[in-house]
This record gives structure tokens, C-alpha cells and sequence, in this order.
């Protein structure tokens, strides 16, 4: 059974492999405190039983209201911070513990009444050291929280580094993105035995743990992904922090009397004065991690030296792209992801979302070229391309579905031609679709354009019979003003207010305040970023039109679409 307190454990015990000596007292209170800091939501406590002698971090000193350090009957004064309803349970089940019993086994009690209370996990486990004496590893989770952890690394996951990218994007900070792949690594499994890529990951989890600061951030993402954050960075300081890396993982060359020379293969993004969002940032470093593994490049590559608009690179990747808008938009296809009514999850209608694949370079993510062609003549085109194929996939939706509408991104190329309104006009006639099935949505993108610019194609849409909704309502400067100007039927709250609004109040009341705007002023809603059930729940006792996200779908082909709608 794998716990949060296995962690210190294992860490205590890698001498036995020949990899790390951390026996001394002071070194595994480091570790602790690293720990500590890592994990939200996560407190842990480490004793020597011999000694009756217990190390309590800052963090876990602070959340209980204790000084931090070492203590003697400890647990006689964390009882203090225990509901009395759960007092005797308490005592109970850590008299068990402290005597090596029932260490596998879980329990909880409310903590916390003097102030707000919590329901807290005890997850532990005792271990013998170097030194011959017994430890007690505690490990509290404040189980109203979201783990954040991933369960076999122990790292932050991904839905952590999402939204940390998302608050640096927002808060304009320099910071270098670099992602780490070990190559093959799966295959240990075969040659090792089962489980064998796993025991790996978990060492090199650790190291990373430990060379960690204020300054830099680590998680896993999945299948042997590493991804590093380095605050306030340059080219320089990513290249010597990769480096760091490198070494660190270079020096699991012999394990479990095993030698291996692991490919390492690694990509960097510097996030930097950036006006796009955090699934561009992603889309953009998986793409350059996938070109180091085709180039089979040890070094860091650069998604700066990958795609340079102005000037030429070694994978000029956009001038292909380009032209495969001018080759009538060859490699290009579109994907549908449904939005469905927010009262019982029924198929209503669905957004149409650009792809563009082509060999060598396999599926690229619309993160890497809209953000470029958007600046270009070519936009129109794609434009024109999406909205016919898009259009033409509702035609036949709506034969199983009537009244089934389907969503459309404008770009900022489209707004600004007049013949725009006309051309959509037009492709609407030619498969019998009618306007007002048609949503087109406004995004971020378009917003830095002359708000008169936008009113007037808008209203030309809103004659024509045609919807307009706001993309990422509540994002950027400007969504405000646009609303309140332009002819707008819908808004689409995004994604970022959704993600942790179970825990975040301020989410809560910011996205209330939204749906209260939205129903005072007789305009449709859609959430999107609905992932679970919980969320679904939460925000159903709203009234909120249409919901969006992966808890009904992901973007998915015109033909598995149409395998929903026909299904019962």
C-alpha cells in the first residue's frame, strides 16, 4: 500500500542502494522540510522513538499553531488540536501506532477547533535507521483539499503546473518552462521485472525534490515526464539548470546493481511578456520534447530556436504551414467538442476546433500556428475553411439532432473583412444550415481590435439571423467593454475560473457575480472546463444554459460525434 508517508521512508533507506547516504539526523530534517514545502496540504511529522523526541517542520508547525523544531510528547500536544468528539480515537489509534501496530491502516478525525476545523488523514509508517533507532513517520492530509500529489512520485501533477502557468501568464512573470523525457525507460519492465520504471521514477523524484528552492518548482506529468519551473529566468540560467538536471540523472548510472545510460531528451519555452494561455504553453512544449526525441538531441532545445517568424530555423515548421493554407488547406481537419444542456448533460450543439497533421511531423496543436497565422493573410482562408467544414458536419448533425448548432471561432483577420458576414452567408445557404444555429464566438484574440471595427461586422451577423458569444468572458482588459458595446447573446465563462472553484471562494463569488450579470442581461451561458461530477453538481444549482469540457467529451471526429448523437 503506497501512503504519503512511504515517501520519507524510501528516502531514508536509498543507502541500501549505494546512491544516497542521508542517515544523519540533520539531512532526513531537510528532506522533511522539503517535503513540507513541496505539498499543499500535505504535513509531516517525523519521531524517534527511542528518543521520544519528534521533528515538526515550519509548515506543519504553523497550520497546528506549534513552534517548529524538535518536541518531546508530541502527540500528547497535537491532541489539543482535536475535536473532542475525536479525542479518544485520537489517543487510540496513535497509542496503536506508536507501538508498530495498524501502521498500513488509515484513519481520520476533525482538526482544528480552536480555529477552522478540518478533516484530517493520518497516513504512517516506522522505519529502523542507520543508527539503530526506530522512527515513526506521520504524515496529516487535510483531506478538504484536493491532492495535488502524484501517488507514485510524490511530485506536484499536472493539473498543479496548469494552474501555476496560468497564474504566471497572468502575472506577467519570466520564468523558464522545461520539460525532461527519459527515453525507453518502459522497457526496464521487460528486462527487470515489473514495476522496475517505477522504482526508478520514484528515486529520481526525490533527488529532484531536493534540489529544489524558492526558486524553482518541479512535476510529473506522466510516462517518465519531468517538468521543471525556474522563476525570474533567462536562456543562461535554464541551460544551467538543465544541466543540473542532467547530471542528477546521470547519476543514477548504477542502480539496484544495475548500470544504465538513460536518453535524456529536453525542451524549454521561456514564458515571457506572454499574451497567450496555458494550453498553447503546453501545446507548444510537447511539440518541441517530441522534435529532441525525432532529432534524437541530448541538448535543451529551445522552442525559440524551433520557430523563428522572422528569419529562418532548422525546422521552419510555419513556413510548411503556411503553405498548406495556400494547397487549399491541405493537412488541416476539424474536431467537435459537444456542449451540452447544463441541467441533464443532453448533446445540444458543440465547438468546432482546427488540427493540422502532416508527416514527419505528425499531429500539431493549434497553440503553435494560430498564435502565427493569425498575423497573416492566410487566417482568412483557414477561417473560411474551418467555418465550411464546420457548418457542413452540423448540416448532417442536425438531420440526427434538430436544432443542433454548432460554435465557431472568429479570428482578428476575419473581423476585419467585410466580405466576412458575406462568405458565411453564403456557405450557410449552400448546405441548408440555418443562421440561427450558427454561434460564432469572439475570442481573446480579436480583442485588441478597434471595438468599431468588431461592431459593425457583428451587427451584420446579428441582422443576418447569426449568434455572437464572448470567448474566455472574464479574461483580459477588455471583455468588459466589449460586452457592453457589442451586440453579444452568450458568454463563455472560462475554463480558469472553473479549475479548484470547490475550494476557492473567490472563484465562487467571481463566477456568481459573472452568471448574475449574464442572466440580468438576458444572455446565454456556457461553462466550459466541466471535469467531474463534482463540478457538474456545484454548478448546476446555477442557472447556466450549456455546459463544456472533458467530463462529456474531448474534441472528437465528425463520425464518433455522430455516434453520441445517434446513441440512446
Amino acid at each position: 500500500m503506497h501512503t504519503y508517508a512511504i515517501i520519507i521512508k524510501e528516502f531514508c533507506a536509498l543507502y541500501t542502494y549505494g546512491v544516497l547516504i542521508y542517515d544523519r539526523k540533520h539531512d532526513i530534517q531537510v528532506f522533511i522540510d522539503k517535503i513540507s514545502e513541496l505539498s499543499d496540504g500535505i504535513y509531516p511529522i517525523i519521531t524517534d522513538l527511542d528518543n521520544d523526541l519528534s521533528y515538526v517542520p515550519d509548515k506543519t508547525a504553523d497550520f497546528f499553531g506549534f513552534e517548529a523544531g524538535e518536541h518531546t510528547c508530541f502527540f500528547e500536544q497535537l491532541s489539543s488540536c482535536v475535536n473532542d468528539v475525536d479525542l479518544p480515537e485520537y489517543k487510540q489509534e496513535i497509542r496503536y501506532r506508536l507501538n508498530g501496530e495498524k501502521t498500513d491502516d488509515i484513519f481520520y478525525v476533525r482538526m482544528g477547533k480552536h480555529t477552522k476545523e478540518y478533516m484530517m488523514g493520518f497516513y504512517s509508517d516506522i522505519f529502523t535507521g542507520d543508527d539503530g533507532h526506530r522512527y515513526h513517520v506521520l504524515v496529516l492530509r487535510n483531506e478538504n483539499t484536493l491532492p495535488d500529489i502524484d501517488p507514485y512520485t510524490y511530485l506536484y501533477g499536472q493539473s498543479k503546473f496548469e494552474r501555476d502557468i496560468n497564474g504566471y501568464i497572468m502575472e506577467n512573470r519570466s520564468v523558464a518552462i522545461i520539460e525532461v523525457e527519459i527515453g525507453h525507460i518502459d522497457e526496464f519492465n521487460i528486462l527487470y521485472g515489473s514495476n522496475f520504471n517505477t522504482a526508478i521514477q520514484r528515486e529520481l523524484a526525490l533527488k529532484f525534490i531536493y534540489m529544489m528552492d524558492g526558486s524553482t518548482a518541479t512535476y510529473y506529468m506522466n510516462n517518465c515526464k519531468f517538468v521543471f519551473v525556474v522563476k525570474e529566468a533567462d536562456r543562461a540560467l535554464a541551460e544551467a539548470f538543465y544541466q543540473k538536471i542532467a547530471d542528477t540523472i546521470k547519476s543514477m548510472y548504477f542502480f539496484k546493481c544495475f548500470k544504465f545510460e538513460f536518453d535524456i531528451y529536453a525542451a524549454c519555452l521561456i514564458l515571457k511578456d506572454y499574451d497567450g494561455d496555458t494550453s498553447t504553453v503546453i501545446s507548444k512544449v510537447e511539440y518541441t520534447l517530441d522534435r529532441a526525441k525525432e532529432l534524437h538531441s541530448p541538448d535543451l532545445l529551445f522552442f525559440n530556436d524551433m520557430v523563428r517568424f522572422n528569419g529562418s530555423s532548422h525546422i521552419d515548421i510555419m513556413k510548411i504551414i503556411h503553405q498548406s493554407v495556400i494547397n487549399s488547406c491541405d493537412g488541416f481537419f476539424v474536431e467537435f467538442q459537444p456542449i451540452v444542456k447544463a441541467c441533464n448533460g443532453e448533446i445540444m450543439g458543440a465547438e468546432a476546433l482546427v488540427r493540422w497533421k502532416k508527416e514527419p511531423f505528425g499531429t500539431v496543436p493549434p497553440g503553435l500556428f494560430i498564435d502565427w497565422l493569425e498575423d497573416t493573410p492566410a487566417m482568412y482562408e483557414l477561417g473560411n475553411y474551418i467555418m465550411r467544414t464546420a457548418i457542413s458536419a452540423a448540416s448532417e448533425f442536425a438531420k440526427i439532432k434538430p436544432g443542433f448548432f454548432i460554435n465557431v471561432n472568429a479570428s482578428s483577420e476575419q473581423l476585419e473583412k467585410e466580405c466576412f458576414v458575406e462568405d458565411t452567408l453564403a456557405i450557410l445557404k449552400e448546405y441548408d444550415f440555418p443562421p440561427s444555429q450558427l454561434w460564432i464566438e469572439i475570442t481573446e484574440r480579436c480583442r485588441d481590435l478597434p471595438i468599431s471595427m468588431i461592431k459593425k461586422t457583428v451587427t451584420a451577423f446579428r441582422e443576418a439571423g447569426i449568434h455572437i458569444t464572448m470567448d474566455d468572458y472574464g479574461t483580459g482588459s477588455s471583455s468588459s467593454q466589449m460586452m457592453l458595446e457589442l451586440p453579444v447573446e452568450g458568454i463563455k465563462i472560462d475554463m480558469f475560473f472553473v479549475k479548484d472553484i470547490l475550494e476557492e471562494k473567490k472563484k465562487q463569488a467571481l463566477v456568481i457575480g459573472m452568471i448574475n450579470f449574464a442572466n440580468a442581461a438576458d444572455l446565454k451561458i456556457c461553462i466550459e472546463g466541466i471535469e467531474n461530477d463534482s463540478l457538474e453538481s456545484y454548478l448546476r444549482q446555477f442557472d447556466v444554459t450549456c455546459f463544456q469540457g472533458y467530463h462529456y467529451s474531448r474534441s472528437i471526429c465528425q463520425d464518433e460525434l455522430m455516434k453520441l448523437l445517434i446513441k440512446p
